[in-house]
């Protein structure tokens, strides 16, 4: 996969590639448990990913096998990672437009930074703002090689 235009400040290896991926696709999962759910980041920690998220009904311990279910599903169906490009005021009405709170402070941050565009990555059902990098597809991630195990906040 090409290299973001707008790339992270340090090189990214490819475990924490694909721990990124997994975040997105954990984020998908929730999105369809979830219509309702507001997302910040989904950054990489040291052996694993998160994804900060929002919900009116708060996401419990009851929910991770769901959540796990739905992403070894959208896992199997083999989603590309497809990246694109926009102008940063078309992401923010795109993002306000849904309600994704959290995403149109990050844009307006960019752009109070200078950023005039900002890429977004679209993995099935699920499109987020994000400066990647991605795998090529969530057919590359191994299902049986995450464990979602707890919720916080």
């Amino acid at each position: 996969m090409s290299e973001p235009i707008h790339p992270p400040k340090e090189k990214i290896s490819p475990i924490d590639t694909m721990r990124h991926s997994c975040a997105h696709v954990l984020a998908a999962a929730i999105q369809d448990r979830f219509p309702d759910a507001r997302f910040g980041i989904g950054p990489v920690v040291e052996n694993g990913f998160y994804y900060d998220v929002e919900t009116d009904i708060p996401i419990s311990e009851d929910d991770l096998k769901q959540l796990t279910k739905k992403m070894r599903k959208l896992i199997g169906q083999n989603h590309s990672f497809e990246r694109a490009e926009i102008n940063i005021d078309d992401a923010r009405a795109r993002f306000d437009k849904i309600d994704q709170k959290y995403k149109v402070e990050i844009i307006d941050d960019l752009k109070k930074e200078g950023e005039t565009t900002v890429s977004l990555y679209k993995s099935g059902p699920f499109t987020d703002l994000c400066r990647g990098p991605h795998i090529d597809s969530t057919g590359e991630i191994n299902a049986k090689a995450f464990m979602l195990t707890k919720v916080a906040g």
